[in-house]
């Protein structure tokens, strides 16, 4: 026989009941097992080798369908072999054909039993015959009857029979009669066909793996299984297409990673299903009930889900046959689960989950098993929206406010109106902003008018004013704090013995709305009914409350002690899952605007890392945006950049609401230093919404407009911008330098326009507010400043800017800052330092993949003595500006029209040089050696380079 695994004892029984039916014996062979335990296998092997060694073979199979034919075993027999003459053939055809009609078997089983055996008996004369019966428990009662009457007739006729049966299968009346009649045959040997050990299936599987795979595997596949062979081959089946699926995929893709991990896959759930198909009835439709049902079913569920005796249930659960197919852990495998549902007609499947809905509710089941069903079916219940509620809040207990957010749309549709349907909608807007925030405004309206009529509790009304003011509803959520504020103070003049808890929820809320305020939307925090922050009201010692109070501390100019060590006890606490997501973002802000980058950097990847998506896709998108800015702040403007689209693509542009320009600084601001002004400007055309100018957020993306109109040569857009967010950033008492340094950006726009009072007066204003601690804020006014300066002072401020840039990390600025150091040094003839500062910005650029910024403007000679009064050891202390260049030449010289800018462009191209070697020498853009050109021919009225050398005879003497 072909080689089984596991098989050898019943093998070698068949093979010596063969050997004694060739001595002239007869045997009878019964082998039990459950279903698909390989009895089919074992019995179709035998067949081969007998028929192989010349005996003559007569095979029938039983089946479900045919249980009730009478004499279809006896047919199958006689069709297995043209064993007669065309006389007895026909005659046989007509006998079992006639076998339909009422009583009409009982007539018909003496014929056919003397035809079969005589024709056994001329078979005989040429022995071995060999009677093979698979699934005989579905055997009709007559064959049956005709079998057992041969089997004692031809004891000594060199006849063997080899029937296969599946314990507690089939019809009552056959199995009595195999147990009573059939095994108690003093010639039959009864063999028990046992499932595969783990050593069994591992050599199963090794006809599809190697050895180490197959052992590794093997341990789950038995338990997976049941040793069952025909369920261990289709796991191997999925196995090895994973694998083949694994090779094509990366191996750190989601898609490679879950495909080395299947185990069961489609082809088990079909093995599975072909089982139950290959059962009785009652052990398919038991099957459906429990894959429906999940993990709540009880056998008393899954009978009354059935229309069944609970005893009757357990009863076949139990059997050795069939009871293995009903485990649960076998049905819950998601390939087998599907397969089985799928199986249950279309027609039936929305009447069998609206019984198990309201069964489960019955029994008692957990609010989430009842809400799996209730998601499946469309029908109203009356306490569908609470189970639906109380299942959103497992939910989001276990970390998955994906299926909660379902939950809540069903309850909310589910609920025809009152305080229930406004309950719900509130909590699915607080859930759903996590992660969807643009899906909320739908649900607004009716939360605003129920906060505006006192439906709403304050622990309601809090997300339904972020989800208003994060839409840009401004006028809508200052109503719902006002009232808010209003309610508070009610309660506030109450004793605390007399306030319930919802009094101190009003109190609690309505202070952590006075809190953040100030610091997310400073734009309405001084409107009517909002109240000035105050972060000790928002419960001392709270993450929240320290959080807030060094933000703010810092915006309005503390310096870093004061603020630092609060916003990192905050982000230990975060990391500690203390702290909420709000609460770290704006301690990480603290750092970030402390110019502490390095550290910010450090506290943001592990932020993002321990946090991950849990607290919803909208936090996770903004501490990605806070990357992207502390990436620009370091002068890594490609990692800047793909963060900041980054955080677009976890959040479209459409949900970022209000919030959108926060993003959209970022890549405005780094393309811009990148050079790619199309892109930027194309990032400025998408639409801002207006509210977002009472954000922080709005004051910021000002600035980074203002510089792209700097860099555009747009200087006064540029100062409108730029005056703008310092404006809005003073009128809301948050203008901290260091977060927003419009001053030194106007600045360098007013230079360029030529006006140096202005100029100067905005960068003495910044050093004035600036703390000692802020470095990066420090060096870019420090850089600024030394515009104003003359060509020999101005090496002195650029170095200790580029002191303060280099000892923050921020290497775009230190470029910028260096390449400024050189022409100061060229300017005076220190060419050596000038070159070697040249270079050190040439390698800084590329690192950072910045282009040139223009030359920093110098102030014009001829602007009068009011602009050159401050002295240099202003700027060496941090308080003040400094003079500009002095007069170059005579006071009649046409010299004293140009700029220094000017002065050092038109030299070059005096001598000779191209504007695009110019612009290699000078560190500066094509684009600002002909705006200094075009200005330095209108300033001395030629019209072309050549007339250069005439006009200024003493740049090439």
């Amino acid at each position: 026989m072909d080689k089984l695994v596991e098989r050898d004892v019943v093998e070698k029984t068949l093979a010596r009941i063969h050997n004694e039916c060739l001595e002239g014996r007869s045997r009878l062979v019964a082998l039990a097992g459950p279903l698909a335990s390989g009895k089919t296998a074992l019995l179709e092997s035998f067949a081969r080798e007998a028929a192989g060694a010349g005996a003559t073979v007569l095979a029938a199979t039983a089946s479900s369908l045919e249980r009730y034919q009478p004499l279809g075993i006896v047919d199958q027999l006689l069709r297995a072999c043209q064993i007669h003459s065309d006389g007895p053939e026909l005659e046989v055809r007509a006998l079992v054909e006639s076998v339909g009609g009422a009583g009409a078997h009982r007539d018909a089983a003496p014929p056919a039993l003397g035809l079969l055996h005589g024709a056994l008996q001329r078979l005989a004369v040429r022995p071995p015959v060999i009677i093979l019966i698979d699934d005989a428990h579905f055997m009709d009662t007559e064959s049956l009857q005709c079998l057992l009457t041969l089997m004692r007739r031809l004891d000594s006729a060199p006849v063997s029979f080899v029937v296969t049966y599946c314990p507690d299968m089939g019809r009552d009346s056959v199995q009595r009669v195999i147990q009573a009649e059939l095994l108690r045959m003093p010639n039959c040997t009864q063999l028990d066909v046992e499932p595969l050990s783990e050593t069994g299936v591992a050599m199963v599987l090794e006809d599809y793996f190697d050895l180490q795979t197959a052992g590794r595997i093997a341990t789950e596949a038995r338990a997976l299984s049941g040793g069952l062979p025909l369920l261990v081959h289709a796991l191997a089946e999925d196995r090895a297409s994973a694998i083949a699926a694994s090779a094509t995929s990366s191996p750190a893709s989601p898609s490679g990673s879950a495909a080395r991990r299947t185990m069961a896959g489609p082809a088990f759930g079909r093995a599975v299903l072909s089982c139950l198909y290959r059962a009785e009835p009652v052990v398919l439709e038991i099957a459906q009930a429990t894959a429906t049902l999940g993990e709540f079913r009880s056998p008393t569920v899954v009978a009354r889900l059935c229309g069944l005796d609970p005893e009757a249930v357990g009863h076949v659960a139990a059997s050795p046959a069939v009871g293995a197919l009903l485990d649960y852990d076998l049905l819950r495998q998601p390939s087998v689960r599907e397969a089985v549902l799928r199986s249950i007609p279309q027609h039936d499947r929305h009447p069998m989950r609206s019984r198990a809905a309201r069964l489960l509710h019955q029994e008692g089941a957990p609010a989430m098993v009842t809400a799996e069903h209730l998601m499946r079916i469309d029908e109203a219940i009356p306490w569908a929206r609470q189970v639906l509620c109380e299942a959103a809040e497992q939910t989001l207990a276990d970390g998955t406010p994906e299926a909660a957010i379902g939950y809540l749309e069903r309850a909310h549709r589910e609920s025809a109106g009152g305080p229930g349907r406004i309950a719900t909608a509130a909590k699915l807007a607080e859930v759903m902003w996590r992660h969807n925030p643009a899906a909320v405004k739908s649900y607004l309206p009716d939360l605003l008018a129920a906060a505006e009529q006192g439906e709403l509790s304050a622990a309601q009304s809090v997300p339904v004013v972020r989800s208003l003011l994060w839409n840009g509803q401004v006028e809508q959520a200052t109503r719902v704090i006002v009232r808010l504020r209003d309610d508070a103070h009610a309660q506030a003049d109450q004793s605390r013995a007399d306030q319930s808890q919802a009094d101190r929820d009003a109190v609690r809320y309505a202070e952590l709305l006075r809190t953040w305020l100030p610091l997310t939307y400073p734009g309405i925090a001084a409107a009517p009914g909002a109240a000035a922050a105050d972060s000790s009201t928002a419960g001392p010692g709270t993450p929240d409350s320290r959080a807030a109070a060094a933000l703010g501390a810092l915006l309005r100019g503390a310096g870093h002690e004061e603020t630092v060590p609060a916003a990192e006890l905050v982000l230990r606490q975060a990391l500690a899952g203390i702290a909420g997501p709000a609460a770290a973002l704006a301690s990480l802000m603290v750092l970030v605007y402390s110019d502490r980058l390095d550290e910010a950097a450090v506290w943001c990847d592990a932020l993002r890392a321990s946090m991950g998506e849990a607290h919803g896709i909208v936090w996770y998108a903004m501490f990605t945006a806070a990357r992207a800015e502390i990436h620009y702040r370091l002068g890594d403007l490609a990692n800047a950049k793909a963060n900041a689209h980054a955080a677009f693509t976890l959040m479209p542009r459409e949900g970022w609401g209000a919030a959108i320009v926060i993003p959209l600084s970022l890549l405005v601001l780094t393309c811009t230093a990148m050079g790619d002004l199309a892109e930027a400007e194309s990032h400025l055309a998408f639409p801002v919404p207006s509210a977002a100018f009472g954000t922080l957020g709005g004051a910021a993306y000002l600035d980074a407009r203002g510089q792209f109109h700097l860099a555009r040569g747009r200087h006064d857009a540029a100062v409108q911008d730029l005056l703008a967010a310092g404006h809005l950033l003073k009128v809301w008492g948050v203008d901290c330098p260091s977060a927003v340094p419009w001053r030194v950006h106007a600045a360098r726009a007013y230079l360029h326009k030529g006006l140096s009072e202005q100029a100067e007066e905005l960068l003495t204003e910044q050093l004035s507010l600036l703390p000692a601690d802020h470095p990066r804020a420090r060096g870019l006014a420090y850089r600024a400043l030394a515009a104003t300066l003359r060509p020999q002072e101005r090496s002195q401020v650029l170095q200790k800017a580029a002191t303060s840039l280099d000892s923050c990390g921020d290497a775009l600025n230190l470029a910028y800052t260096l390449a400024d150091l050189s022409r100061a040094h060229e300017s005076v003839g220190e060419i050596a330092q000038a070159r070697a500062h040249a270079q050190k910005a040439k390698t800084l650029a590329e690192r950072c993949l910045a282009v040139p910024l223009p030359e920093p403007p110098q102030l014009m000679v001829d602007e009068g003595p009011a602009a050159r009064s401050l002295s240099v050891s202003a700027a060496s202390t941090g308080t003040g500006s400094t003079v500009s260049a002095i007069p170059q030449g005579s006071p009649a010289s046409p010299a004293r029209r140009l700029s220094s800018a000017e002065w050092r462009v038109a030299e070059l191209a005096a001598r000779g040089s191209t504007n695009e070697q110019i612009a290699r020498k000078l560190f500066i853009t094509v684009s600002t050696v002909e705006q200094h050109l075009t200005s330095s021919y209108r300033k001395l009225g030629i019209c072309r380079r050549t007339q250069l050398r005439a006009c200024l005879p003493e740049l090439v003497s």
